[in-house]
């Protein structure tokens, strides 16, 4: 995301060619949520962390922290959900690179949430904040 606002961007290059910017700017009433984990005991972009989340519908979704997408290039190491209709998340489970598992309740959509690393395996809330 370019800009920030949920909507999916795209910079493509080709090798030897120009640079192609698709800048999506449809109109939905879809929700989101966009998660920059950092990492403290893991290595500090999460590469590697997993992400399980449960909308409130019940619908489950699972992503991983990774930039690779394809030779000399990457991608944003931020994890974005397309939520639909839901407007709220029940749970976010992330199991980080170093086997420690973190769970938040009842998080809101439509933003970019930073969670930190905790220092130990944690069930209760995490340690999180709005960016």
């Amino acid at each position: 995301m370019l800009d920030n606002d949920g909507r999916v961007d795209a910079l493509v290059t080709v090798l030897g060619g120009p640079i192609q910017l698709f800048h999506n700017i449809s109109e939905t009433d879809n929700h989101w949520i966009l998660l920059n984990l950092v990492g403290t005991k893991s290595n500090r972009m999460a590469i590697g962390a997993q992400v399980h989340i449960v909308t409130e519908h019940g619908r489950s979704q699972w992503n991983e922290v990774t930039t690779a997408v394809g030779y000399a290039c990457s991608s944003d190491s931020r994890v974005h959900f397309g939520l639909g209709a839901n407007k709220h998340i029940k749970q976010i489970e992330i199991r980080w690179p170093s086997g420690i598992k973190q769970v938040m309740y009842d998080v809101g959509v439509d933003q970019i949430l930073t969670i930190e690393e905790r220092v130990s395996n944690s069930l209760g809330g995490a340690a999180a904040r709005p960016k």
